[in-house]
């Protein structure tokens, strides 16, 4: 399996909520044996099963998109602090290039972990887990999604990074000024290219939705063309930009959705002696952009700090846990670890980290 474990420090495990609701079902299914076989002998009402009030007992796990990219690295760090401060088990691992039937397998084999008692995905696609987050309810195992969410009643809770429309409207927002500031105009014209990365990723195409309102809306007289999609790889997303750099010469810039899209496209525009003459911006982080900022390629960018994202996420999953999977949310909660406050959409079953982050020289030594 790839990934790794974090722990909490060693001692007595405590109560399992997986275990503590397969006993409540036994104790249940027992309490009316009893009752058929000596109704005679007491009316009293058989006692309910309470699982530990520690976290010290309880596991849960994380399966990114993909396990050896910076952004979910990051997130992993995050999940892995919470896990310390909480006092969780914690597992993290997934595939090593993003695809659902991978994702899937990763999921399928924690289910089947006894000690697991929540799982959680950053999705390939927003229906392909439905059946295991079904399963996972029948199993008594809390199912979230963290980054990018599932689309499936029985998902318990979802750790968003940033609002989806804040996240598509910055980024397209950033694009214009950055064309704007290069034709020296106020009515930035011309092509424009979207380069994604998993075609089916619930987040990246949220996004790209309200890109394309927000280019009709506010950018009318930027033409945008088809999408592509280059997997979570920047040599291919650096093939796919030199691609729409030679079959559109008037290409004004490129927005890269993933992270891994951001730094190929930037390379492909160096390469093509193009810095300063196309824009280039997309959602990527400090640590994979820092080269192309600090060299002009790429002016700003946005995100959000992934590790607090995964931080919050092992926090909240670890909450609920504790309230043997209850929701103890308030409307605004002060995290410990977390200076701003973090909003609670019981709706949506939805933790929120914040706004959106704009990344550029002023605070590219952000490590991320």
């Amino acid at each position: 399996m790839k990934g790794s474990q974090a722990t909490a420090p060693s001692g007595a495990r405590g109560g399992s909520l997986r275990s503590a609701g397969k006993l409540l079902v036994g104790m249940s299914a027992a309490a009316l044996l009893l009752a058929a076989c000596s109704s005679s002998k007491s009316s009293t009402a058989a006692p309910t099963a309470k699982p530990s009030s520690s976290t010290s007992g309880y596991t849960f796990a994380f399966v990114p998109k993909l396990i050896g990219i910076p952004y979910f690295t990051s997130m992993e760090v995050g999940m892995q602090q919470a896990a310390k401060r909480f006092g969780a088990h914690f597992i993290y691992e997934g595939p090593t290039t993003a695809s659902v039937s991978g994702q899937a397998e990763y999921v399928t084999t924690l289910l089947s972990n006894p000690k697991v008692d929540a799982v959680g995905v950053s999705a390939n696609s927003p229906t392909a887990l439905c059946s295991l987050v079904n399963k996972a309810k029948a199993e008594h195992v809390i199912f979230f999604a963290s980054d990018s969410d599932v689309s499936c009643p029985n998902n318990r809770l979802w750790v968003e990074q940033a609002r989806a429309q804040d996240i598509g409207d910055t980024a397209v927002q950033l694009l214009g000024q950055q064309i704007a500031k290069i034709e020296k105009t106020t009515t930035p014209t011309g092509d424009v290219a979207i380069i994604s990365a998993g075609s089916s990723a619930t987040n990246l195409n949220d996004w790209i939705g309200y890109m394309k309102s927000e280019l009709a809306s506010k950018y009318p007289h930027l033409h945008l063309l088809p999408i592509d999609y280059a997997g979570e790889s920047p040599t291919q997303s650096e093939t796919i930009a030199s691609r729409y750099l030679a079959a559109y010469p008037g290409l004004k810039g490129f927005i890269g959705v993933a992270s891994t899209n951001v730094p190929g496209i930037a390379q492909a525009v160096l390469a093509a002696g193009l810095k300063g003459k196309i824009a280039v911006t997309g959602e990527t982080d400090p640590n994979t952009i820092r080269t192309y900022v600090n060299d002009g390629v790429v002016k700003d960018v946005v995100l959000w700090n992934p590790t607090t994202l995964g931080y919050l996420a092992g926090w909240g999953v670890i909450q609920m846990l504790k309230d043997h999977g209850g929701y103890p949310f308030k409307a605004v909660n002060n995290v410990p670890g977390i200076s701003t406050p973090i909003k609670w959409y019981p709706s949506r079953h939805m933790l929120l980290l914040g706004p959106p982050l704009v990344i550029n020289k002023s605070n590219i030594n952000l490590n991320f």
